[in-house]
């Protein structure tokens, strides 16, 4: 066997070798091609790891444009349900809770990071209906079907309905609250105004029935007085006269409240009828030792409406606040421009609201909703027609009058009327106008 000659750092003395030697060269031969295929594989192999760089690349774009695009989608249904005016919470299937919007913590008071993971039907002070053992019963809201509740001042309707997946696996359960309290002050204005026609017809055919009879009674009263020669006959026929003209006085309160009124309207100042009341209530309010107490609104509102009806309104409702505090209190009137867009300026479609506040025993509960009714009254010597007659004026000038019971004790009045401009600035915002008939301090809000 022959030695292996080393070729050095002159290839040709290796190719010399190798033409003296067919082994030698078979083998380069075999390693030129070994080492070609090498370089064609690495070649496609650059060729493929470039093409899967560029196909990670597009995928990884469009897996960004996808996440960017379900972020969008995302983001705009949570802003569409923060938009709504309707409360949303989502629970699991614990009844544990997972998300809510912001008017859902307006209706239960409970902030959304506070409320996470607390059962759902804490967030009600345990009115909604759940299973025995404090879980939501997800078929018991099956079906859309709303229940009411009083929450936070409000009245509440609920709607629920279970989550499920493609597969109708329940997940949990949705809950969407509508604050019905407008609505159902509404309606029952509507069911109130329909009752007052309704009476008022009756009332009215009545009235001119009573009237008639009731003239020729005083007209023959009044010719016997002239008749009678004894001092005691005479003193009984004014006694009669007397009678006829308290009940003709009833008889005119009851056709006022009948009566499809058309007064004469115009542009007045709300402030301006309240002051010319106060005024003439000041002695009578100084003898009951009332102490009236008025907040003007910093602008003054202006309404279209018949200003003696309108005084006839405020000076009931001071009558009826004087009535509820017997051994004397206290009288808040508030005025407050609310709605538009911006408050205290003109603006869109602003309306007043006027606050009459007493301090006397309140209204009891079962009374609230008859209290404007022809004829019901709980005072001994009453007609029952002068808050009738209130709300009679106040819907004819296209506003609402509402009643209820002040935490503190006694009640609130608020009427609410369409302004039709501000006159300028109002009257002082806090402005005491009345003092104690006993001690003359004065007393602002």
């Amino acid at each position: 066997m022959e030695k292996a000659t080393k070729c050095g750092p002159d290839l040709s003395a290796c190719d010399a070798q190798a033409e003296k030697n067919p082994f030698l060269q078979q083998s380069f031969e075999s390693f030129d091609r070994a080492t070609m295929r090498l370089q064609k594989a690495f070649a496609d192999l650059e060729e493929k790891f470039e093409a899967i760089n560029k196909e990670l690349d597009s995928k990884n774009i469009e897996l960004q444009k996808a996440l960017a695009e379900k972020e969008k989608i995302s983001s705009y249904l949570q802003n569409i349900i923060e938009s709504l005016t309707t409360g949303v919470i989502v629970a699991d299937l614990e009844g544990k809770t997972t998300m809510m919007n912001r008017f859902a913590e307006a209706f239960t008071g409970f902030l959304r990071e506070d409320a996470v993971g607390v059962n759902a039907n804490l967030l009600f002070e345990n009115r909604f209906p759940s299973d025995q053992e404090g879980h939501f019963d997800l078929k018991h809201f099956d079906g859309g079907v709303g229940e009411k509740i009083r929450l936070k001042g409000r009245k509440l309707e609920i709607f629920a309905s279970a989550v499920k997946t493609e597969n109708d696996k329940e997940i949990g359960m949705v809950i969407v609250l509508r604050d019905i309290t407008r609505l159902e002050k509404l309606e029952e204005r509507v069911k109130r105004t329909e009752k007052l026609a309704a009476m008022g017809e009756t009332a009215a055919s009545i009235a001119h029935e009573i009237r008639n009879p009731l003239g020729s009674i005083g007209l023959l009263a009044s010719l016997l007085i002239k008749e009678l020669k004894e001092k005691k006959n005479r003193d009984r026929a004014s006694h009669i006269i007397s009678a006829v003209n308290d009940m003709d006085n009833k008889i005119s309160n009851l056709l006022m409240f009948a009566r499809d009124q058309k007064p004469l309207m115009k542009e007045v100042s709300i402030h301006n009828l309240l002051k010319e009341i106060i005024i003439f209530s000041e002695q009578i309010l100084g003898k009951e030792n009332i102490i009236l107490t008025v907040n003007y609104e910093d602008v003054d509102p202006v309404i279209v409406g018949n200003a003696e009806m309108l005084k006839q309104v405020f000076l009931n409702l001071m009558l009826n606040a004087m009535q509820a505090m017997p051994g004397g209190g206290n009288l808040y009137i508030k005025t407050r421009i609310s709605g538009g867009n911006d408050e205290k300026k003109n603006s869109l479609n602003p309306n007043v609201e006027i606050s009459f506040m007493d301090t006397g025993s309140g209204i009891p509960d079962e009374n609230i909703k008859k209290i404007f009714d022809p004829f019901f009254t709980a005072k001994e010597k009453g007609t029952g027609l002068g808050l009738a007659i209130v709300h009679n004026i106040v819907d004819i000038h296209g506003g609402s009058i509402d009643v209820e019971n002040n935490k503190g004790g006694g009640a609130v009045f608020n009427i609410t009327f369409s302004v039709t401009g501000i006159s300028g600035r109002g009257a002082e915002p806090r402005l005491s106008i009345m003092e104690s008939y006993e001690n003359k301090n004065d007393l602002s809000c």
